[in-house]
């Protein structure tokens, strides 16, 4: 095979992979975003500015 063909092909072999990959992002839409959580409840502090200190120890 010429490499003019071979590089044809292979522009043609990948121009149809991302094609086939711009389509099916297309059918199936952007994901579900991501739900926050809000803990309000000052006993379940993990931020480390709570009541017990962020490192060392427990006492």
């Amino acid at each position: 095979m010429k490499t003019a063909t071979k590089l044809t092909a292979f522009l043609l072999g990948l121009a149809a992979v991302f094609g086939a990959a711009y389509g099916v992002g297309q059918v199936t839409g952007p994901g579900t975003p991501a739900v926050e959580t809000h803990h309000d409840d000052p006993e379940h502090d993990d931020s480390g500015t709570g009541s017990r200190p962020a490192h060392g120890p427990d006492r």
